[in-house]
């Protein structure tokens, strides 16, 4: 092993130690801090030794999976820890009553709590019954490609009321597959546009937001993330959304750019301005479908309003704190254009969706 990896290794140790310390934190838990072991050639992602007081992860779950994954084999650990030092209850079975207790205690997520199977790739965008909602919005969003604007207009219209109608519904059936979701934009502050694009996806789209740090094992650096929580159907719908507005926005700088011989500095102006002119469209569609449907219940309260998703959401951040970001300067008149170009933009193309699960052992008993 080379001086790189070497520093790399180290690296992940000290983030875990770091994230555990953190994780006790969260869930208000005292835990003794282990040794971190973080060994080649084991086939289980983790394992946890009460003898020697030692957590282990395998290498290959840090080079081959996301830190969220890391971070939910790392609470698995910890939930067994947490049995023998805390419940005082290490002689019952392994992932038996106790376990579930301490994974309930530590916020584990359910896919993450057996003592082996394949590692989740925590989001399927599928399921159940949501599977013909999606369905839905995948074809109405396919017909807002057409040539004719006011079809692609009316296309777009009509899957906004079917997301409304179904999250409605799912309200009175109490019953939904929880799950988040994390967009990487790869940067270590998140941009004005992307906080907009956030809080459209909050407003319009039936997920929470949550920007956070997400440490990247390959690099060894922090970076931000948004983390997206929500039924699983949702996840996959504000997920097209954001990366269609991402590529959407590039595409119309560009050619803003050279029709009106724009300079650089104008472009975040530009980019905030037609975020706030599609949510002003959004904003009409959503005061025309409550009225249609003769219920006031604003898109953006949906959530609020979900009994499940507040528990889930609770459980996933037991302590979060809210900071208010004063708005950018901009330049008058790009924002204004990039207004009006915003109101024309309608979403289109397919929501795709996750085949499931990848990666070996989850854990130990």
């Amino acid at each position: 092993m080379n001086e790189k990896e070497n520093r790399l290794l180290e690296a992940w140790r000290r983030q875990l130690a770091q994230e555990y310390r953190q994780l006790c934190w969260l869930y208000r838990v005292r835990l003794r801090l282990p040794l971190f072991e973080i060994r080649e050639g084991q086939s289980r992602a983790g394992t946890w030794s009460p003898g020697l007081d030692t957590l282990s992860l395998a290498s290959w779950l840090i080079r081959d999976h996301s830190w969220d994954v890391v971070l939910e084999v790392l609470k698995h650990e910890m939930s067994h820890q947490y049995v023998q030092q805390v419940l005082g209850r290490g002689g019952e079975m392994p992932h038996g009553p106790a376990f579930q207790e301490a994974c309930d205690r530590l916020g584990v997520h359910p896919e993450f709590r057996a003592a082996q199977g394949a590692i989740p790739r925590l989001l399927a965008g599928k399921g159940g019954r949501s599977g013909g909602m999606l369905a839905k919005v995948e074809k109405l969003f396919a017909l807002a490609e057409s040539a004719n604007e006011h079809e692609a207009a009316l296309a777009m219209q009509k899957a906004n009321a079917i997301l409304r109608r179904y999250n409605l519904e799912r309200l009175d059936r109490q019953a939904a597959d929880y799950d988040y979701l994390i967009i990487h934009p790869g940067t270590k502050r998140i941009a004005a546009h992307q906080r907009a694009m956030a809080a459209l996806l909050k407003d319009f789209f039936y997920v929470n937001v949550v920007i956070a740090r997400q440490f990247e094992a390959q690099s060894g650096e922090t970076l931000r993330v948004i983390e997206l929580t929500g039924a699983r159907e949702n996840l996959a719908v504000a997920e097209h959304v954001y990366h269609f507005l991402s590529h959407r926005l590039e595409y119309l700088w560009r050619e803003f750019r050279k029709s009106r011989g724009a300079m650089g500095r104008e472009k975040n102006s530009y980019w905030l301005g037609v975020l706030n002119g599609f949510r002003g469209k959004l904003t009409s569609q959503d005061r025309e479908a409550r009225r249609a449907d003769g219920d006031l219940t604003e898109s953006s309260l949906v959530c609020a309003s979900d009994p499940g998703l507040i528990r889930y959401y609770r459980a996933r951040y037991p302590r979060l704190r809210t900071v208010q970001h004063s708005g950018p300067q901009v330049y008058a008149d790009t924002y204004q254009a990039g207004q009006q170009e915003g109101k024309q933009l309608i979403i289109h193309k397919g929501v795709g969706t996750s085949d499931g699960n990848t990666g070996l052992l989850l854990a130990d008993g």
